[in-house]
């Protein structure tokens, strides 16, 4: 099985070869957009990239099943020392977050020709990052754009990158259309990016925090509850704090241990009481707290959250206040300084889990996907910024998971909905997870409602991939390394 390339895709065949030199520049050797009609498809590509010896194939047929897309793109592979290939480079499902990081797309990209010509094709302007200028372009036209779980082309040496300060200023390009709302930094590992919004007005914030007033579990003789320490903990946060609200919803009636100290930060209390007969209701609990808020937007949390990040609550906010965001979530450490939550996949052990659950923070992760902001489908819901009015539209928490799922059933819905559920790791903070309320099972009722619900799009949640591993909290490849690539003939 031979493969492709660009000088030998079929003539003829609906596909127009649009070529970039090794390091991503417009090619002037060839064009750079094409005439023909939406079965048309302009393939962009390095030179000296291999293509799958199915590529016309499989873009035709994935563009037939799908009219909406305009840009496909798939994984891809890097050649090593005789012709073996490294792990492939498995990608999520579009990720606009993601991309603003990294350019985790790449190329080959196919393109319809009508689409290319309404961007004006190519621009050599961008330089090096002229393919990722391309998507960027394309995504603000609100051109459908989608992966194909296929190792379309395979690179010889090393992947094509665009330089960083490339895909700067594309990025600064990209966002004048937001009327200079974000800035663009530097990200946690060298080469990503990072979001940031120009907070000139910073907007009025609650935070909603349940307590029953437990103490750590992790401490022996520890008597001051969590939710202390999580109160003692906010004035380090670098948001004004005539701007900060909290509400606490206790259990307990006498809540003197904190009420009667005088807080830096606007602060309600709530008797939520624990429904003896019905039982503890997570859901139901945070359902009446956040509703009690007076502000748009909201910050849910748990009492066992401990601020260690100034930045934590504008690193959650610069997401959370867009329109089309449903919930950000935020990087979260146990105290021993292990790896808890930094995103979601589906499909983790047949239903879904925390990725890389107990690792050391300072350990890899695949494509440092816990160190740059990204979407998740799913994200915890010990901490999780969102908006009131949203809450409302779906009615908040699902009362029938009265414990567990809760958060994660809240995240599907709103990516049902077309919402966009994003983790950063610009917030970090402590979580010392269930040190207050102990262990507490689910009931089998609450699981069969879970999984009835959501099984099919566990299996192929488009934030994870097919090919990373499901039966494992480290996120890696499960295919072999080698593929049609190491082929011939």
């Amino acid at each position: 099985m031979s493969h492709l390339s660009l000088e030998t895709l079929p003539a003829g065949g609906g596909f127009v070869p649009i070529g970039l030199t090794r390091d991503g520049r417009v090619d002037a050797a060839t064009p750079s957009g094409a005439d023909g009609g939406r079965d048309t498809w302009c393939v962009i590509a390095c030179r000296g990239t291999l293509l799958h010896p199915g590529f016309p194939a499989i873009v035709a047929e994935a563009g037939r099943q799908r009219p909406d897309i305009d840009v496909f793109y798939g994984d891809e592979a890097v050649l090593a020392q005789g012709g073996r290939s490294a792990e492939p480079i498995l990608k999520p499902g579009f990720d606009l977050s993601l991309l603003v990081a990294d350019d985790y797309i790449g190329t080959p990209l196919a393109v319809r020709a009508p689409a290319l010509r309404r961007l004006g094709g190519l621009r050599p302007d961008a330089d090096t990052a002229a393919a990722y200028d391309l998507v960027l372009r394309a995504a603000a036209a609100g051109l459908g754009i989608a992966r194909l779980t296929e190792v379309l082309g395979v690179h010889p040496v090393s992947r094509p990158r665009p330089a960083v300060e490339d895909r700067r200023a594309a990025l600064r390009a990209w966002l004048r259309a937001a009327g200079d709302l974000f800035e663009i930094g530097d990200g946690l590992v060298p080469g990503t990016l990072r979001l940031r919004r120009r907070f000139t007005e910073f907007p009025d914030v609650t935070l909603v925090i349940p307590t029953r007033q437990g103490a750590r579990t992790d401490i022996p003789d520890a008597v001051e509850p969590m939710i202390v320490m999580l109160l003692d903990s906010l004035p380090r946060t670098d948001w004004p704090l005539d701007k900060l609200r909290v509400i606490v919803g206790d259990d307990l009636g006498d809540g003197s241990i904190y009420i009667d100290r005088s807080w830096p930060f606007q602060f309600r209390r709530i008797i939520a009481g624990r429904h003896c007969i019905r039982g503890f209701n997570y859901a139901e609990k945070m359902n009446v707290l956040w509703r009690a808020a007076d502000t748009e937007h909201l910050v849910l949390m748990n009492d066992d959250i401990e601020i260690v990040s100034p930045e934590w609550l504008q690193g959650l906010l610069t997401f959370s206040m867009q329109d089309d965001v449903g919930v950000v979530g935020a990087r979260l450490l146990y105290a021993n300084g292990n790896l808890q939550h930094a995103g979601i996949p589906g499909g983790l052990f047949g239903m879904c889990a925390h990725a890389w659950l107990g690792q050391p923070a300072d350990a890899p992760t695949y494509q440092n996907w816990a160190l740059v902001h990204r979407e998740w489908s799913m994200l915890t819901g010990a901490i999780l910024a969102t908006r009131k009015s949203l809450l409302e539209f779906v009615n908040g928490f699902d009362e029938r998971f009265r414990l567990e799922f809760n958060d994660v059933d809240l995240c599907l819905r709103l990516r049902m909905l077309g919402y966009r559920n994003i983790y950063t790791p610009f917030a970090e903070l402590i979580h010392h997870e269930k040190a207050s309320r102990g262990e507490m099972q689910p009931r089998a009722s609450e699981l069969a409602l879970f999984w009835k619900r959501w099984q099919a799009f566990l299996e192929q949640d488009p934030a994870y991939h097919p090919g990373l591993a499901r039966n494992s909290f480290h996120i890696a490849p499960t295919e072999p390394t080698a593929g049609w690539w190491t082929r011939s003939g």
